[in-house]
């Protein structure tokens, strides 16, 4: 009986834990759209100061608002109007880029946010019957581990076509022979 108890005590702190630490998640995911939207927009934005300047208030915004009230299902849509307002800029940064394997960055890019969002996806719909499975392949966890990827590549992906819209002859190459960055060769000013 004291088992059960504690068993019970025990689910009952870690709700309690993670509805309230969700936000530890949540808003950094919308801090880096928000810096990805910057990256992607700001080349072509006449007003150098208000861009940064509204992102910055809109993020603080979010995060007191989101500590008070508890978004839920606003927070996964909110999510995917940023991460929607990202692709058309990609898009055009990929069809000007003709490097192959940075192509290939931008491709690994959309994969891992693919595969990452139906591994969510699935153990959101699924959770009940994957944890009575033999092995549960841990859905959410997949989520973490492939939304990191997806960061690097967005952040790889951007570093490049930045580096190339300044002239600065950038290079994707493999550290260790697989993971893989950009090396920029910047001419010597005289």
């Amino acid at each position: 009986m004291y088992f059960l108890e504690l068993v019970c005590g025990c689910c009952d702190w870690f709700i309690y834990v993670l509805i309230r630490q969700q936000q530890g998640d949540e808003t950094p995911m919308v801090w880096e759209m928000l810096l990805y939207i910057y990256i992607l927009y700001s080349p072509d934005w006449h007003y150098k100061s208000t861009m940064p300047t509204f992102l910055f208030l809109y993020g603080a915004a979010f995060a007191v608002a989101h500590a008070l009230f508890r978004f839920g299902i606003g927070f996964k849509v909110h999510y995917a109007v940023l991460c929607l307002l990202c692709i058309p800029r990609m898009y055009k940064y990929y069809i000007h880029t003709t490097d192959v394997s940075a192509k290939r960055l931008a491709k690994l890019y959309l994969a891992t946010i693919t595969v990452g969002s139906l591994c969510w996806l699935c153990d959101r719909l699924f959770c009940e019957k994957i944890s009575l499975w033999y092995f549960n392949p841990q859905g959410h966890a997949l989520w973490h581990t492939f939304m990191g990827f997806n960061s690097y590549f967005a952040n790889t992906f951007l570093m490049f076509c930045r580096a190339q819209q300044r002239g600065w002859n950038p290079k994707v190459v493999h550290a260790m022979g697989w993971l893989p960055y950009v090396k920029i060769d910047k001419p010597k000013v005289q």
